[in-house]
């Protein structure tokens, strides 16, 4: 580990730590003897004891009002003191820096294995439904209550019940939230600020791992490291939070989405790491159970490149406080209703509980672990009733049918001068297979290797199966030219098909065709929306270019035809290579400079922006810069000419060469 880059040991760690956190703490008046306020009080008298009684009562109920103000107002001076630090002040603070060497890293292929979830499904079950156990309802005053829990995890003092703390266990709580199961689909579920997706702390991928597997090894490198650091700078202290809380309903998807993310937008402009992740409500629990888990923890740090962090000496403690805790529930309602106003909702949250505003307690009552297993229990029965009842009803319809062709061969015993269609012959490979898979829709399970037994006859005969597999991977392969979008549902298009024409023809598809065409249709989706937004942010980035550059002429290149230094951010690689941005360039640099071989006297005027001259009936655009310069015999002429040279008529210059 290093400080201000020194490399220190341990022992010195927690000391720097130590006097960092001593301005946390407020001076306390050193107490009287105890003997010699025994003997003052055996001196009073009977009202003066009263009279003394009645006195400390006050005054220590007067201290725990002070001391709550205190401790609010020194979470609120803290809350506006990092989110107004400067990017200076930030460097001034003692800092240590974690980095992790490449032999090191975490070897991370999957992000909740099967052995992780069977070791984190049940306490964290638990954790949930214990969170989730009390439903907000709408009380009297017109406000739903914020549902959060907050589970501290530490080296410190355990509560009565809790186990020690082990080590990995943020980054295996992290990996077991992020999992693909358990999120919500359709949406962006999962949110976090240890790592960068652009820029040059960016990850890349590697000839072994790729980007997503490097992600998740960053996730767990990250936990590492600050369980670590917080084992040698504060070993009775808090590691991480696990934040359960529970989403609005009403709320669309999306709007789900814009609550989270202002949430964690909140934590993140206090520098504090987080992971959160929307979940969908259980398979078996109630449907309005839209909740969101959030990892987080009070040390406030900085990424400083790929598997590379440095952390602040103090931590923001007052989060582990009462104080603490109604700050995120203040913060949660008001996230909540930003995204319900913004979908134009008239329901409103509130992160203040029922009693300190007077309101009856509204909460829902619930049965019971006992109640609601009987209950299950009984659905459970209900079902399988059902499903006994419609079987037996199939039987006996099959029963009915074969009845009904004995009789018609007795008929045609009787009659042989009547003759009889001849039945087509089934081959022994596709006589199995009906009898393995009875169901026609029902077809998980099936696999090549029931295919292998067919002959060329078998597959020309088959007009279910065969196609129904083929079909179903190639949907999973990413053949979206058999799937269209038909009002917001999934379509088959295979019209252009022959062996397909017995599945689209059928009144419905099989299970495992009908699996892969909602899949592919979602991914088909999402991708187009996002092609979608990418052009759109590339049509807001052009206009902002072609704005500028058609302000005030500015010179861009150097004599090397290479982007100034000062500019480089403003017109990286990606933004030269949208259309008109690279001749908007040239010709404003060009202008620039003509306007320096001009008099002294010549000013230059800031030609109005596109988007307001569009507006302006009758504007028209800025003129055209000039397509030569005059002669001129000086320096300027001679940059001039090789800038234009160089930009406009030499073939392949490399205009955003660095």
């Amino acid at each position: 580990m290093t400080i201000r880059d020194r490399s220190v040991t341990p022992e010195q760690v927690q000391s720097a730590v130590s006097k960092a956190s001593t301005a946390w703490l407020s001076d306390r008046r050193p107490k009287k003897a105890a003997a010699e306020r025994k003997r003052r009080h055996r001196a009073l008298t009977q009202e003066e004891r009263e009279a003394k009684a009645l006195a400390t009562a006050t005054a220590k109920k007067r201290r725990a009002d002070e001391r709550e103000a205190r401790e609010l107002d020194r979470l609120l001076a803290r809350i506006g003191y990092l989110s107004r630090r400067s990017q200076r002040e930030a460097e001034a603070m003692l800092r240590v820096r974690v980095s992790w060497k490449s032999s090191a890293q975490p070897k991370v292929t999957a992000i909740c294995p099967r052995n992780l979830y069977a070791r984190m499904a049940p306490e964290v079950t638990e954790r949930t439904k214990a969170a989730l156990a009390t439903r907000s309802r709408i009380a009297a005053d017109g406000f739903k209550n914020i549902v959060l829990r907050k589970i501290p995890r530490g080296y410190g003092r355990k509560e009565q019940g809790t186990r020690a703390y082990e080590h990995g266990e943020a980054a295996d709580l992290a990996r077991y939230i992020l999992r693909e199961e358990a999120l919500e689909t359709g949406i962006v579920n999962r949110f976090s600020n240890i790592l960068e997706y652009d820029g040059p702390n960016a990850l890349y991928e590697t000839d072994a791992f790729s980007v997503d597997d490097r992600r998740c090894a960053q996730i767990v490198a990250f936990w590492n490291a600050l369980e670590a650091f917080e084992a040698e700078a504060d070993a009775d202290g808090n590691v991480y939070s696990h934040l359960i809380l529970a989403m609005p309903h009403e709320l669309s998807p999306e709007g789900r989405v814009k609550a989270l993310e202002d949430f964690s937008f909140r934590l993140d402009a206090l520098h504090l790491p987080f992971v959160a992740s929307l979940h969908k409500p259980d398979a078996k629990g109630d449907v309005r159970n839209f909740h969101a888990h959030i990892i987080m923890s009070p040390r406030p740090f900085a990424i400083e490149g790929p598997f590379t962090w440095s952390f602040e000496a103090g931590k923001a403690t007052e989060l582990n406080s009462r104080a603490g805790y109604d700050w995120l529930r203040q913060q949660a309602a008001a996230a909540f209703n930003h995204a319900l106003e913004k979908e134009g909702k008239p329901l409103r949250y509130t992160g203040i509980g029922q009693a300190k505003r007077g309101v009856p307690s509204t909460g829902e009552t619930h049965d019971g672990p006992a109640k609601t297993a009987r209950k299950r229990q009984q659905e459970a029965d209900e079902a399988e009733r059902k499903r006994l009842t419609n079987q037996l009803a199939a039987h006996v319809a099959a029963v009915m049918d074969r009845q009904a062709c004995l009789g018609a061969e007795i008929q045609q015993i009787l009659h042989p001068l009547v003759p009889s269609k001849p039945q087509p012959a089934i081959s022994p490979a596709l006589a199995a297979l009906r009898k393995k898979f009875p169901n026609p829709l029902k077809l998980a399970g099936l696999s090549g290797l029931d295919l292998v037994p067919f002959t060329s006859a078998d597959h020309a005969s088959d007009d279910w199966f065969g196609p129904a597999y083929n079909l179903a991977v190639e949907l999973r392969r990413g053949n979206w030219e058999l799937v269209r979008d038909n009002g917001g549902q999934p379509e088959l298009a295979v019209e252009k098909r022959e062996e397909y024409q017995a599945l689209c023809q059928a009144p419905a598809l099989p299970d495992i065709v009908d699996e892969a065409l909602r899949e592919a249709h979602r991914r088909m989706v999402a991708e187009r929306d996002w092609e979608r937004r990418v052009r759109r942010d590339k049509e807001r980035i052009r206009k902002q270019a072609v704005t500028w550059l058609r302000g005030a002429p500015v010179l861009l290149f150097d004599r090397d035809a290479n982007v100034l230094p000062e500019l480089r951010d403003r017109f990286p690689k990606h933004v030269m290579a949208l259309d008109g941005v690279r001749q908007a360039m040239v010709d404003c640099h060009i202008a620039a400079l003509e306007l320096r071989r001009r008099p002294a006297a010549a000013a230059t005027k800031r030609v109005p922006d596109v988007e307001a001259t569009a507006s302006e009936p009758g504007a028209a655009l800025p003129p055209p810069a000039p397509q030569s310069p005059a002669v001129d015999d000086g320096v300027e002429h001679q940059l001039f000419d090789a800038v234009r040279q160089g930009l406009v008529k030499l073939p392949g210059k490399d205009l955003g060469r660095r």
